[in-house]
């Protein structure tokens, strides 16, 4: 079987044929190659009729003595305990430490001293080989002479107010030198000075503006104030630059950041504690990516040097008004001198002040106007992912890939050098399995990725580099971006038939600490993050990999399984995220006095992420359970019914079809996994046939056309939504455009009959890939 060729070809055509050691060739006459061709076929014949006799009179079984040991059988039984037992917290540690000890923005000398730093650990670890995959890609970074800020200005234009152009330096134990972590900035926004009056918009989503329009309040013309979260940061960019806003503040409120209720009061700030500070500021890029297109200048292709570019001012994602963010003790400034009516009370955060909606300021102040200075400029830059490969010994053709991205704003201590330093440990672990005589059955594909902040970058452009290779050989992707933010419970997400794997990982390793929920993972996941809210017998919660970190292009381009872990929060404090992310207060000193201290949390998640990696590297078959898919799939059939049943009783639209699809599915994948339970494997060939099956039926859900408004989303399952919740993503979406359209009724109608008949065809075609169809028929 072909070995892995992941990175570009050292050798060139030419005519004559010039090899590698530089001597060259008179290309073949014909005749010689005829001959040549026909010999090639006659040793190939050979081979195959010696391999099908061979098999045919021992029944397909395999020894060590006819050389061909090992075809058949699973993983070496001391592997999992030595594997799990290798992973060393204080060498998570002495990688944490490394890993931040500079700043490693995307496209600068940090990121790039960090990938040979990797490359060079993974050499000697024992890995096969490691190597550096660079692409020139749109980058964005603040005018370092030219500092951005928000003013506040009065009736002669002189500013009263100023926000502060960095965050201040702490003093730290570990220390940290935050004094090089480039300043709060949006990335890709554009530059440009504009003043005029501010309207405060809540979170920025479109219910948010939709809401201000009922009390009449003008967007057009004013520059508006929005809190972080709930939505993307680029889609409240967007919403304000279709409606005409001159441009964009964006602020950290500490309802968001130190939660609220009784509690939040004494809940200690950064360095004491987790909490966000009013100086903290979340820099992020402010990229339009509904449509999930990696590189802006490159949609769809490898951001390689000979790759045709668009001109920026062709690029869809890029924004044209200005953004910039601030801290909360800088938003204070301006919206306690905002005027207007008071804000409705869910709007309302945690600042001791009146929340107004304006337009304007107060008419008792001074203050009369704002000012958004920003400079920023866009520049293409080298961006370096690093690949490292263990080579399977039976199938090195599979690839079971484990990636991170290593890129950071700031000094990386949770997002995302956390999950950087437990790859590393993985990776380690998985070498020392190798020098003791072990290898894994299928390839183990390490990936290091860069300039994930800036949009998935990395990994996109190597999906899109790689993308035919992958989508024939590629098991399975397992992302960890941010190991531990928190130490509560853990977040899983996964593709439906990969759950199984990851709970029965989960169900082998050790809580980190003590816990009256149980001993393992698997016991404190369940309790604390349930799958059903109440009930004792309940699994742990796994949700579907939607978008977010670097698995979206492998399961949202390609149709490869996802796994995406962390450790998170208790969500009861009202925080979705943690309060420091993005900032410059994301130290070493975060993880080593404030949330992991022992690095206990760091050693579990990776012995759950290297556990689920040998499973599906070292299996006979692949330990996926396709019944799952069904139950999934069932699932967001019986919410279109609930949700819009009536409405298509009452346009005519008939779902007898989709359900005869959801129905055959069903019992296919239920029947798929029971053969394959009951099966006992004595052809390699029958065992190969069975996982190539498992494989693809993820592909079988993508459309080579794409989600409607987002081409380059293909997963017709996975995708998110913009408007339904928990049914197919299009077919919802159209649905609910329809019920609430108030212009072209009847086209919008049609549209959702036309997603109907797509995701029916898709979900019969995906039972088609696991049943004998005779195509003459």
């Amino acid at each position: 079987m072909e070995d892995i060729q992941l990175k570009e070809s050292e050798y060139k055509s030419d005519d004559p044929v010039r090899f590698k050691d530089g001597s060259e060739h008179s290309t073949l006459s014909p005749r010689f190659k005829v001959l040549l061709l026909a010999a090639v076929c006659v040793v190939f014949g050979l081979v195959v009729g010696v391999l099908i006799g061979f098999f045919s009179r021992s029944g397909g079984q395999v020894s060590e003595e006819t050389g061909f040991g090992g075809l058949l059988t699973e993983g070496e039984s001391w592997v999992p305990e030595a594997l799990m037992s290798e992973v060393d917290p204080s060498r998570i540690e002495r990688y944490l430490r490394k890993l931040t000890e500079k700043p490693h923005l995307a496209g600068t000398e940090g990121s790039y001293a960090l990938a040979e730093y990797v490359r060079q650990t993974w050499l000697e670890q024992g890995l096969d080989t490691a190597h550096v995959a660079p692409y020139h890609v749109l980058l964005s970074y603040p005018d370092p002479d030219k500092p951005s800020y928000v003013a506040l200005l009065d009736s002669n234009d002189d500013e009263m107010f100023r926000t502060a152009p960095r965050e201040p330096s702490l003093d730290l134990d570990p220390p940290a030198n935050i004094s090089s972590v480039v300043p709060p900035f949006a990335a890709y926004s554009p530059s440009g000075i504009v003043e005029g009056e501010l309207v405060y918009v809540n979170y920025g989503r479109t219910s948010d503006f939709a809401r201000l329009e009922t009390m009449n309040i003008p967007v057009a013309g004013k520059i508006i104030i929005a809190r972080y979260g709930k939505t993307a940061r680029g889609r409240k960019l967007r919403r304000c630059q279709v409606r005409g806003a001159l441009g964009l503040i964006v602020y950290s409120d500490p309802a968001d950041t130190v939660g609220t209720g009784p509690a939040a009061s004494g809940r200690p700030l950064y360095p004491e504690g987790w909490f966000g500070p009013g100086t903290a500021v979340q820099r992020g890029h402010y990229l339009y990516t509904g449509g999930g297109q990696g590189e802006p200048l490159t949609p769809g292709y490898p951001a390689k040097d000979y790759m045709f570019r668009l001109n920026e001012s062709e690029s869809e994602p890029l924004p044209t008004i200005p953004a910039y963010p601030i801290g909360y003790n800088d938003a204070w400034h301006l919206l306690s001198a905002m005027g207007g009516p008071d804000a409705p009370s869910s709007w309302r955060g945690g600042l001791n002040i009146t929340y107004r909606l304006g337009p304007g300021l107060q008419a008792s102040g001074r203050a009369r106007k704002v000012r958004l200075n920003v400079n920023v400029n866009r520049q293409v830059r080298p961006i370096h992912n690093v690949i490292g490969v263990i080579r399977g010994r039976v199938e090195p053709d599979r690839y079971v890939l484990l990636g991170n991205h290593r890129d950071a704003w700031n000094l990386g201590g949770v997002d995302p050098s956390s999950g950087t330093s437990s790859l590393l440990e993985v990776s380690h672990a998985f070498g020392a399995m190798v020098k003791r005589g072990w290898r894994p059955r299928r390839s183990l594909v390490f990936c290091s990725w860069d300039a994930e902040e800036y949009g998935i970058h990395g990994s996109f452009e190597w999906v899109e580099d790689f993308g035919k290779i992958l989508t024939e050989r590629a098991v399975a992707y397992l992302n960890v971006d941010m190991a531990v933010r928190a130490t509560y419970s853990l977040r899983g997400r996964a593709s439906p038939q990969l759950a199984p794997v990851l709970l029965e990982a989960a169900k082998k390793v050790p809580w980190p600490v003590s816990a009256p929920e149980g001993k393992t993972m698997y016991d404190v996941w369940r309790k604390r993050t349930p799958e059903v809210e109440g009930d004792p017998d309940t699994k742990p919660r796994v949700d579907l990999p939607r978008s977010g970190s670097d698995f979206t292009p492998f399961v949202h381009r390609l149709g490869i399984p996802s796994i995406d872990l962390a450790f998170f929060q208790d969500t009861s404090m009202g925080i979705w995220d943690y309060p420091l992310y993005h900032t410059a207060y994301a130290t070493f000193h975060l993880q080593k006095k404030i949330i992991d201290p022992d690095f206990v949390f760091h050693r579990a998640m990776s012995q759950l992420w290297a556990e689920t990696a040998r499973s599906l590297a070292d299996s006979l078959i692949l330990p996926f359970r396709l019944s799952e898919y069904g139950a999934v799939i069932g699932g967001m059939l019986e919410d279109l019914e609930s949700r819009y049943g009536s409405q298509l009783v009452a346009r005519g639209i008939s779902l007898d079809w989709l359900t005869s699809a959801v129905n055959n599915f069903t019992t296919v994948v239920e029947t798929f996994d029971a053969e394959i339970a009951g099966a006992k494997i004595t052809d390699p060939f029958v065992a190969r046939m069975y996982n190539d099956q498992l494989m693809q039926l993820e592909r079988a859900f993508i459309d080579p056309q794409g989600i409607p408004g987002r081409k380059f989303y293909r997963h017709t399952i996975m995708a998110s939504r913009l408007y339904s919740s928990a049914t197919f993503p299009a077919l919802g979406d159209a649905i609910y455009q329809a019920v609430n359209n108030n212009g072209d009724t009847e086209g919008a109608w049609r549209n959702a009959q036309k997603q109907l008949s797509i995701i029916t065809f898709t979900i019969q075609s995906a039972a088609n890939t696991l049943i004998a169809i005779d195509l003459t028929s």
